[in-house]
């Protein structure tokens, strides 16, 4: 089996995962017959869309199916053809989980274990899937087997796009408009107990980490690409 090929069945092997992955996880997120005392959106199914990490795998999920479509199509063809619009989104959409993934482990990890929980309480129950299995066949779909000789580097800004869209709303319901007016809870822990001022400040340090995990994933998608 060339090369190609087998990169076409792999990138089809690791989509198909991520979607019946993120259907398990939403389908859990919404049963009512389980106790969630970790979460804030106790049995509301509805309220976990206020997460980032669920949005992010979410959104990797649509275009992952989509990518489907055509990995099918290649393997029947026996070319290895994918349009630059869905390689991009699936480049925005794995920069997404990819700043999931380093949030929860450089930060929220260590963060729960100032209050008493384990590092790994983040890689528990449907956070693994949503933390760490997601974002890793992302990242490795991606770099290894969704080739691109055109994808070039100012290509890496449209990956900004989803955390300032989500930093914008966050900034808005938790420093403006706050939990006691129908916000929400600092339940990233970015105003660090409260301290509001550093709400900005934490949006522009997501901002540069995801501007980081971009361009890490362009660089590595292009050194490979090259062999």
């Amino acid at each position: 089996m060339r090369k190609e090929r087998l990169q076409n069945v792999l990138s089809l092997i690791f989509n198909l995962l991520i979607v019946v992955i993120t259907v398990y996880a939403m389908w859990y997120n919404f049963r009512t017959d389980v106790i969630r005392e970790e979460t804030w959106f106790g049995n509301d199914g509805w309220k976990c869309f206020r997460f980032f990490t669920v949005l992010s795998n979410v959104f990797v999920a649509i275009v992952s199916f989509t990518l489907l479509f055509y990995n099918v199509k290649n393997i029947i063809n026996d070319t290895f053809t994918l349009p630059k619009w869905i390689l991009t989104l699936k480049f925005v959409a794995t920069v997404s989980v990819a700043l999931t993934f380093v949030t929860v482990v450089f930060f929220l990890g260590p963060y729960v274990t100032f209050y008493g929980k384990s590092y790994f309480s983040m890689f528990t129950g449907n956070n693994f899937f949503m933390h760490l299995i997601t974002p890793l066949l992302a990242i490795f779909g991606f770099i290894f087997c969704e080739k691109s000789d055109t994808f070039s580097f100012k290509n890496t800004f449209w990956g900004l796009l989803p955390t300032a869209l989500y930093s914008i709303v966050y900034v808005i319901m938790v420093v403006f408009i706050g939990e006691a007016n129908g916000g929400w809870t600092d339940f990233y822990g970015f105003t660090f107990g409260g301290h509001m001022w550093a709400a900005p400040l934490s949006a522009i340090a997501m901002l540069l980490a995801t501007y980081g995990c971009a361009s890490l994933i362009w660089f590595l998608h292009k050194k490979w690409n090259k062999k």
